[in-house]
């Protein structure tokens, strides 16, 4: 939604923008400045100064701080549902200039994986490039996965967990009224360099000890604190690691350094021989992982979601055969 409008007040005030409209609505679902902008992708100190500044041009306060969290005041909750009505005519006002064009879209958030990713670049290099285009992709963790469907923001979800975790996944997810489509459930691959030529067919616990993990640096496990998710971690090289945040670091921390190693999703053969890379079983205990698909419950599946999906599939079954 392109939320830019601009909407005078009247005379001795300022002008309402409508993307703090969209600002408060999420304010109001979380009950916390903090989740809203983690929601919106943007600092805490910017979302509240964005309020205090709609606050200020309305003549009124819209929230209030209780040790519930934050609420809407009396006059905040008529506002709050004027606002909701307003940026959904918006929307259907955006809508009638896309009733005669045939747009591709896909909205989509994903835990980061080569063969989740690779099924996106392919969703892209199939779409018609003389069509209307709308493709809008983010990697992160799963929990950020989670919480951006939930927001909205995004339309389908992918979600990795360990089994080990999956009580707090599937709590979380019900707890932010998330359907589910239940995917891949895997162990987890060694991904290494082929230059590193002393593995055999099976990573041994002792060997990976004296290798150097590649982990994401902001991986999270809902109701579980940063310390305990480290603790739960149990990396075999304790004392060593190297911590990145996105999968194109991770890619070329593998590729360059032969005792680098990192758990992964089984990829498929395209994908390895493309970076250098070599995939090896391990015996690393608690490293069996699922993948899942979410959305809100009222969400429904357009065309290129299901097309996704499809080669989402194709991609997995491809690593599959890998492993045979």
């Amino acid at each position: 939604m392109r939320i830019l409008r601009i909407f005078d007040v009247g005379k001795g005030r300022s002008s309402l923008n409508t993307l703090h409209f969209k600002y408060a609505v999420e304010v109001e679902r979380t009950g916390s400045i903090t989740q809203a902008a983690e929601n919106l992708y943007m600092g805490q100190p910017n979302l509240s100064k964005a309020i205090m500044e709609l606050e200020d041009t309305l003549g009124f306060q819209i929230f209030e701080r209780t040790s519930k969290g934050v609420l809407p005041t009396e006059k905040g909750t008529r506002f709050l549902s004027y606002a909701k009505n307003i940026l959904s005519q918006i929307e259907k006002m955006e809508a009638l200039s896309d009733e005669n064009t045939t747009c591709e879209s896909l909205s989509l958030v994903i835990s980061r994986s080569g063969y989740i990713a690779s099924a996106a670049a392919k969703f892209a290099a199939e779409m018609d490039p003389s069509g209307k285009i709308r493709l809008n992709v983010r990697e992160t963790n799963s929990v950020q996965v989670i919480s951006s469907v939930a927001a909205g923001s995004f339309g389908l979800g992918v979600v990795r967990y360990k089994l080990l975790h999956e009580r707090y996944f599937l709590d979380y997810i019900s707890d932010k009224e998330l359907g589910v489509i239940p995917f891949w459930e895997f162990d987890s691959m060694v991904t290494a360099s082929k230059r590193n030529c002393a593995l055999g067919e099976e990573f041994g616990y002792q060997r990976i000890g004296e290798m150097t993990p590649v982990v994401y640096g902001d991986e999270s496990i809902p109701y579980l604190s940063f310390g305990e998710v480290r603790r739960e971690a149990k990396s075999p090289a304790a004392d060593r690691a190297i911590f990145v945040y996105d999968r194109s670091t991770a890619l070329e921390f593998l590729h360059l350094l032969p005792d680098a190693y990192m758990l992964t999703s089984p990829a498929p053969f395209s994908e390895l021989e493309k970076y250098g890379l070599m995939q090896k079983k391990c015996d690393i205990p608690n490293e069996r992982c699922k993948d899942i698909i979410v959305f809100q419950k009222s969400y429904k599946f357009t065309d290129a979601d299901k097309k996704f999906i499809d080669l989402l599939s194709e991609i997995k079954n491809e690593a599959e055969l890998m492993l045979r």
